[in-house]
């Protein structure tokens, strides 16, 4: 990841060394008794018991039984880690051998899996976002996304922001029903039942006159009649994106 000073230069050919597992071994100093697969699960263990904040050079270094600056022996820094934590955490996707053939069905599917994986994992959405995705399973699941949508007329363009903008939704939904889940253990209200609570707040707001378009929502009694789960209404917005692709779709095959 980028240095922290600007007057540093950040190779990214470093990163794509230690994600692929290319990073020449050192010559110096003695031979490590570690793998930097193991240094990096250590890693993914501490971030699934405790969350991100939970790890450290140190508390991976304590799991190991080793030293913290022996670590810096496989990993150079802290962020290097958490780099190759995100990589070892996202899985080889095997499972789309029983996703649909469609392109619809395994756009749907990708996202759905997506989504869960960051659910599960929520420590994921935690860490910051510095370059695109570069190691050997992101790039998995980048090809399948695009592969779904091989037989189509779409342009590798158009391909390519299909891929960023399924997968961006995909992840900030991901941080909602996180955030959610967080609020209901804190609040006692479930998901399905904060529609019906957030309605009588808006109404709170809306009795001003101020806002005349959130008005007519409040007066449409939407969130009060809604109790969907995050899954439903996962799939509410996902459909609007595929509707759009399908529109897309239509246009390049009209030429």
């Amino acid at each position: 990841m980028p240095p922290g000073e600007a007057s540093e230069k950040w190779d990214p050919a470093h990163l794509m060394d230690l994600l692929w597992r290319t990073r020449p071994r050192g010559t110096r100093g003695p031979r490590g008794s570690l793998s930097l697969d193991e240094v990096v699960a250590a890693g993914v263990e501490i971030a699934d018991e405790e969350g991100l904040a939970g790890v450290s050079m140190r508390k991976v270094a304590g799991r190991l039984g080793v030293t913290v600056m022996s670590l810096y022996r496989y990993v150079p820094s802290k962020e290097d880690l958490l780099d190759l934590m995100f990589e070892m955490a996202t899985p080889e996707p095997t499972m789309a051998a029983d996703w649909p053939t469609d392109w619809r069905g395994r756009l749907t599917a990708y996202a759905h899996e997506m989504r869960k994986l960051l659910v599960e994992r929520s420590w994921m959405l935690d860490i910051p976002i510095s370059t695109p995705p570069m190691g050997p399973h992101n790039f998995a699941w980048m090809d399948l996304a695009l592969g779904a949508m091989a037989d189509t007329p779409l342009t590798e363009d158009d391909k390519l922001g299909i891929l960023i903008l399924i997968s961006g939704y995909a992840m900030n939904e991901s941080r909602q029903i996180v955030s959610m889940n967080r609020a209901v253990a804190r609040t006692g209200v479930s998901y399905e039942e904060w529609g019906e609570v957030y309605h009588r707040m808006l109404e709170r707001a809306t009795a001003t006159g101020r806002f005349p378009a959130l008005t007519r929502v409040v007066e449409s009694e939407v969130f009060a009649r809604s109790h969907a789960t995050a899954e439903e209404d996962f799939d509410y917005g996902l459909s609007f994106l595929l509707d759009g692709v399908a529109a897309l779709i239509a246009q390049r095959e009209k030429g």
